[in-house]
């Protein structure tokens, strides 16, 4: 099985922090697109093709530890960190706005940046990830009102990447170890002991090939242990990590799209997100799990397109 593959080139945006990227279709409408954990660059190469056809200038960063960024061991990654750097380097590529792609923690991130940096982003699609945390207005709508707390009922490894993250990285004493954990997450995964294999991918989307090819930007053991400060970052964030502004509905312009056949994101996502943003278009149920952009990738370049033709035509 063959793949996509795009040149990587380099740059060095703030503190030091030299990140990896994907640049194409210069001088279209820029378009960032921000993977989470598992994942890196790769996750978006059905996708950098067709919308860099389309008219977008599509910049796909590796954040900092996945696939050919390098750890930063004196400032970790976190959702903060990594808006920070990825403001950076917009200004660098001389862009002072942007079409903002994310799921996971990508979306994470995509939220903190629109709401540190407020007329960056001119639209937001978004898929299988961070809800606002505005509980009392969950709570208002009949709706749960955490989502971590749902994901916990039927996942521990939020907690175990966050709260045991030495450990876990500890128990893998090979590059083979670490690659087939991070498989599992592309294929089912116990998710809880003693408890069901339950996926995050839709059921035989994502074959052994492809999940090898996607794993395997964090199997070593450096990039393994920074990823996982994802997760350190948000349920133990570093004193001078910054404010975290995901506790505040999302005002950009966004699409939602809901990858259905994920098990652990839950339910409710679609129903959070309506609440959560003051100008949605959707929510969309796709036929996919988690990784839409990779499950459903037609899907997603056609939503992206369909949402964005004014900046497109106007570009």
């Amino acid at each position: 099985m063959s793949f996509p593959h795009f040149e990587t080139h380099f740059v060095t945006v703030r503190d030091n922090v030299r990140l990896a990227y994907n640049h194409e279709g210069r001088g279209g409408v820029p378009l960032v697109m921000l993977h989470g954990w598992p994942g890196g660059k790769r996750l978006f190469w059905r996708n950098i093709g067709p919308l860099a056809d389309a008219g977008f200038e599509v910049i796909v960063p590796d954040q900092r530890g996945f696939g050919e960024t390098p750890p930063t061991p004196d400032t970790p990654l976190s959702v903060q960190e990594s808006a920070r750097d990825i403001y950076a380097l917009l200004q660098a590529l001389g862009h002072d706005e942007c079409v903002l792609v994310g799921g996971d923690m990508g979306s994470g991130v995509s939220i903190q940046l629109s709401q540190s940096y407020p007329g960056m982003v001119k639209r937001f699609v978004t898929y299988n990830g961070f809800a606002p945390m505005i509980p009392d207005a969950y709570a208002a709508a009949g709706l749960p009102s955490s989502q971590f707390e749902v994901m916990g009922e039927i996942s521990d490894h939020f907690a175990l990447h966050a709260l045991e993250a030495d450990k876990l990285a500890a128990g893998f004493d090979s590059d083979n170890a670490r690659l087939a954990y991070v498989k599992q997450y592309f294929q089912g995964h116990v998710w809880q002991e003693g408890g069901p294999v339950r996926h995050l991918a839709g059921p035989g989307r994502i074959n052994d090939t492809e999940a090898e090819f996607l794993a395997e930007q964090i199997k070593s053991e450096a990039s393994f242990r920074a990823s996982l400060n994802f997760y350190e970052g948000v349920m133990n964030p570093a004193p001078d990590a910054g404010d975290f502004l995901i506790d505040r509905r999302i005002d950009v312009e966004t699409m939602v799209l809901w990858g259905m056949e994920d098990d652990i994101v839950g339910e409710h996502y679609p129903s959070w997100m309506a609440v959560g943003c003051s100008n949605i278009v959707g929510p969309f149920l796709v036929r996919s799990g988690h990784f839409v952009q990779w499950e459903a990738a037609d899907v997603l370049n056609s939503a992206v397109r369909s949402f964005c033709r004014d900046l497109l035509v106007n570009s």
